[in-house]
């Protein structure tokens, strides 16, 4: 092409940029998908596409924008690794592993391909074939503490056998100096999975006290912050109405302290049901942070507006469903919006015996900065009591249905825990295949949602207290 017709391409990219931010939408897809047709190689053209599509809860068309993308340019390593990544973001895992397959067949092998590739094949429940790109990626040189590979291989198997290398790599990189603190900690938490699956308990708890240790020297969390937050969300008010009501749009918020077992229940009821899994959505609190900041809590219209941004976020451009579950188990802090912009709306909570729970908490590493409380006993029980109280607040304050699970009954007696539920959420009876409805799991349950339902979770803290004896603190179950 001519150095004037990319002027011209860039000119009416930008066009379509200034459509879109004049709410001209259709016009500037229109426009940039002609642009697309014309120069499909364009990185540029392309990643606008794909992120206006967004934008919109397009998700399945702006990941195929992307995929058109990587085949337009041969998959080089670079643009496949951004396009996989895009899709990854929008849940469209299949495209996302087409788009790795066709670099790494080309023979785009770098690190960081490997590691995503990993990734979006551990999240979607292959572990086979995720161990087989983390350890293709080590071997081709990737970085373990920047890019945490070994806490995702940590996560792709049961170990039964202590001379397992995987254990000889953690256990050199959480006691290698030269490493950065936090990448020491990434290999302990890893290195005490493998040790607890082992049965080597003490050892586990040896690793975990100096990780857990680590991550909050760095990642600090007030427990008096949370409890300002608790208080505050029990005396605001939030503007509703029945006109907000859709009988055609369903949600289903499953919700409850981290590691209470909302990752299972969704992927169970999805699969029981076709619910359509969207996982940990984050929608309800990017829309609630933002109302609550911008003093719109008790504006109806823009209640209304936002419930029309969460309705377009989760019902996105994939088969629709009759129900559509939001499994964010933090979702807990935003209740009385969730029953604002949807009056239809139905919330299962689960609980889960505090023990177990706090130790599940305290053997894992979290990314987000909301989990903060997650590496210190005092402070999980802290969040806890404000868990607690909130939804206390919620049960009598909201008149949407919310129905208490038990974690414990879920996994004993699954059946016919899940025809409760599913006559809750007033789902059809039926029988789907079992990966319909169900969305890759991205959270730390990765593993356990993925595996035939067992009971031996249940009671776990036991096996820990005699050398965490901070457990016998949580009590019974509340």
């Amino acid at each position: 092409m001519q150095v004037a017709d990319f002027g011209s391409i860039d000119a009416r990219l930008a066009e379509a940029r200034a459509l879109f931010e004049r709410d001209q939408v259709a016009r500037a897809e229109a426009l940039v998908r002609e642009l697309a047709a014309r120069v499909p190689a364009r990185e540029d053209v392309a990643t606008f596409l794909a992120e206006m599509l967004r934008s919109h809860g397009r998700l399945s068309a702006a990941a195929e924008a992307m995929l058109a993308l990587a085949e337009a340019r041969d998959f080089e390593a670079g643009v496949a690794l951004r396009a996989a990544a895009f899709a990854r973001e929008c849940d469209r895992h299949a495209v996302a592993g087409r788009i790795c397959n066709g670099a790494l067949a080309s023979g785009s092998n770098t690190p960081e391909l490997l590691v995503l590739a990993g990734h979006i094949a551990r999240e979607s429940g292959d572990f086979e074939t995720a161990r087989t790109h983390y350890l293709a990626a080590l071997d081709a040189g990737a970085d373990p503490g920047r890019q945490n590979v070994l806490g995702a291989l940590a996560n792709t198997k049961r170990y039964t056998d202590p001379s397992d290398p995987d254990r000889v790599r953690c256990k050199a990189q959480f006691r290698n100096g030269a490493v950065s603190p936090q990448a020491r900690a990434a290999a302990g938490f890893a290195l005490a999975k493998i040790l607890g699956d082992l049965g080597d308990v003490a050892g586990a708890v040896a690793v975990l006290r100096e990780a857990n240790g680590t991550v909050r020297a760095r990642h600090p969390w007030r427990a008096d912050d949370w409890q300002r937050f608790i208080v505050a969300r029990q005396g605001e008010r939030v503007a509703g109405g029945s006109g907000f009501a859709d009988s055609g749009f369903a949600p289903v918020f499953i919700v409850g302290v981290p590691r209470s077992g909302t990752t299972l229940a969704a992927t169970l009821l999805a699969r029981a049901t076709g619910a359509r899994d969207r996982g940990e959505l984050r929608a309800l609190r990017f829309i609630a942070e933002r109302l609550r900041d911008g003093g719109h809590l008790g504006s109806a219209a823009v209640m209304a507006e936002a419930a029309g941004v969460y309705r377009m976020m989760a019902r996105q451009d994939d088969a629709p469903a009759h129900v559509y579950l939001d499994q964010d188990p933090l979702n807990f802090r935003w209740l009385d919006i969730a029953a604002a912009m949807f009056p239809q709306a139905k919330v299962i909570h689960l609980r889960r015996d505090p023990r177990d729970t706090a130790l599940s908490l305290w053997s894992q590493e979290f990314a987000h900065p909301d989990m903060a409380f997650a590496y210190d006993f005092a402070d999980m029980a802290a969040f806890m009591d404000g868990h607690d109280a909130l939804t206390q607040h919620w049960r009598e304050s909201l008149r949407i249905p919310i129905y208490e699970l038990a974690y414990e009954r879920l996994v004993s007696d699954t059946d016919t825990t899940l025809a409760d539920l599913r006559a809750f959420i007033g789902a059809p009876v039926r029988e789907p295949e079992l990966s319909e409805g169900s969305a890759p799991v991205q959270s730390a349950s990765v593993w356990q949602a993925r595996q035939p339902i067992y009971k031996t979770s249940v009671g776990r803290w036991r096996h820990y207290a005699p050398y965490v004896p901070e457990l016998v603190q949580f009590g019974e179950p509340r």
